[in-house]
């Protein structure tokens, strides 16, 4: 390993260092949008950090960083605020990072070996600063998580231990109920006891709940960090596509578990790109239909009934339905016609766009978006106007270990499901049950929506049940009725992944473990609205023939 206090300074450097190149891009970016006021505020806060970075990189040894930030110096200094020209700029902070990347990566032990891989690297990059590489998109923050890491961990298992002694308490509470036989003022003293007992629990259970917010908290970062890079996006692909776009932010204080952060930042990129490509039209065509030559692309992001919710906001042409649903027919086929229309955009291989390029795909990004999002147990919103644009909202949960969740049972088991997901639930009638092509539906609000039935799918019943209740469940666009027994209650749960040995059954997330040392399984939505007749067959769990091609779906989308 290195010296101690080398590699502290070290690390202290690269952190700095990461963050000071983030400020410049952000700077720089903003010199093609701001008034003549802000253009020279931001190039002199832009030369005050890039000196910073040439002070820093000098007393570090590290001297062709040393150069990179220097030569951008000088650059900015003679910048035309009329017509500023940062491309150069922007290759040249890509050379930096990648500087810096050589150095965090090193795995030799001195401090002569870091420079020396430094140089090296940034040697290569400045010869080839003109090809405009992309640089890495990871973030930093200056706390490590690892002990925030265990200190998750050990609240997750004290909420197990909190629900099992919850558990307890009321079975001992209920059992005193019963007790007649014993003297009166025995009884009387006992269920004094119970009481106290029962007070200092619920004392407990604030104060843990409190505790549970404070180390929640502990484990976030602001949404600041992955909104830095969403203006390097809106640049490059923008001129890529020969379109003037303006990027504005809002809410980048907004926290968000750390482990979701890669994910947010996943369907981040996938959706602001879409917009660019996709969405804004180009200067002539906004023209013509009476538009300001440059798009705007607004990203706000908040917290609402306990989610994070992410919104992306184009004023483009909107998603075009006929050509998006053309598409998806010859991709998916005739089953595309019981999807949805806006659900389209998440099927794999579905794009509205004949050529691909570095920018574009075919129909890849936002379905990857879909999936990233729903394996962290969120959803995407989309809402577009023809003309007016499209909103694309990102729904993730505020923890990833910690899950609130309504509890049911079916057939003796009882499962978990997310509460995020859950629309509505209504005691079951049969009289609003009926098949249509070979599936159930269930008729609720003025609509029809397929029913599935939890105990055939799960091999618990061979029939369908007459009484119990249907939970509505909405995931991607599509509504589905779940048949159960009955409600458990509502409990925050542990979110624990399944063995690799048992693989993914059909419309299972995940595991919890109960108060009572029970494991139970955590349902997933996404699924569960996606289950098909062939699925079922193949995977043995149950007999129920239900449509896959869900026409008596609706979006809410």
């Amino acid at each position: 390993m290195m010296p101690g206090g080398f590699q502290e300074l070290l690390d202290e450097f690269l952190l700095e260092a990461r963050e000071r190149a983030d400020q410049v891009e952000s700077l720089l970016l903003g010199v093609k949008t701001g008034s003549p006021t802000e253009q020279r505020e931001s190039l002199a806060r832009a030369k005050r950090e890039l000196h910073t970075l040439k002070g820093n990189s000098g007393m570090m040894g590290f001297t062709d960083l040393q150069q990179i930030a220097h030569t951008m110096e000088d650059r900015v200094e003679e910048l035309d605020l009329d017509a500023p020209e940062i491309d150069s700029l922007l290759t040249s902070l890509d050379a930096m990072r990648r500087g810096l990347e050589a150095i965090r990566s090193t795995d030799d032990t001195t401090p002569e070996a870091a420079t020396d891989k430094a140089e090296d690297q940034t040697e290569a990059t400045l010869e080839q600063m003109a090809e405009g590489t992309t640089p890495d998109a990871g973030s930093s923050v200056r706390v490590s998580f690892s002990k925030i890491d265990h200190l998750v961990e050990m609240q997750a298992e004290t909420l197990i231990f909190r629900n099992r002694l919850s558990d307890a308490i009321d079975q001992l509470l209920a059992r005193l109920a019963q007790l007649s036989d014993l003297p009166a003022e025995t009884l009387r003293e006992l269920r004094e006891a119970a009481d106290d007992v029962d007070a200092a629990r619920m004392a407990l259970g604030k104060t843990l709940n409190l505790v549970q917010d404070q180390v929640t908290e502990m484990g976030m970062v602001p949404l600041q960090s992955l909104f830095r890079s969403l203006g390097r996006i809106v640049h490059d692909e923008s001129r890529r596509e020969s379109k003037s776009v303006d990027l504005r932010v809002r809410g980048g204080e907004t926290p968000i578990d750390k482990t979701l952060l890669e994910a947010a930042g996943d369907a981040l990129g996938h959706l602001v790109r879409n917009a660019v490509i996709h969405g804004i039209e180009t200067p002539e065509v906004r023209h013509r239909r009476g538009k300001p030559a440059r798009g705007t692309i607004e990203v706000s992001a908040d917290i609402e009934a306990g989610e994070v919710r992410i919104e992306i906001r184009d004023d483009g042409g909107g998603i075009d339905l006929e050509r998006l649903r053309e598409r998806a027919r010859e991709v998916v086929g005739v089953e595309a016609d019981g999807i949805p229309d806006v659900a389209l955009l998440f099927e794999a291989g579905v794009s509205t766009r004949d050529a691909t390029d570095i920018g574009a795909g075919r129909g890849v990004g936002l379905s990857a978006v879909k999936k990233s999002v729903d394996s962290h147990g969120g959803r995407v919103r989309v809402h577009s106007e023809p003309g007016a644009g499209s909103i694309f909202s990102l729904h993730l949960p505020v923890s990833a270990a910690i899950q609130r969740s309504l509890l049911i049972s079916v057939d003796g088991e009882e499962y978990a499901l997310a509460l995020s997901s859950i629309t509505e639930t209504v005691a079951l009638d049969p009289a609003t049950i009926h098949e249509m092509h070979h599936a159930e539906v269930l008729r609720w609000r003025g609509t029809l929506v397929p029913l599935l039935d939890l105990g055939r799918l799960f091999g618990t019943a061979a029939a369908r049940r007459d009484e119990g209740f249907v939970t509505i469940i909405e995931a991607n666009g599509r509504h589905r009725g779940l048949a159960l027994d009955r409600l458990v209650g509502i409990h925050d749960i542990v979110v624990k992944g399944l063995d690799g040995i048992v693989g993914q059954p059909a419309g299972i997330s995940g595991s919890t473990i109960l108060g009572d040392g029970r494991v139970i399984m955590i349902l997933d939505p996404a699924s569960l609205v996606g289950i098909s007749p062939s699925s079922l067959a193949s995977s043995g769990l149950a007999t129920s023939a239900l449509a896959s091609s869900d026409k008596a779906g609706t979006s809410s989308v």
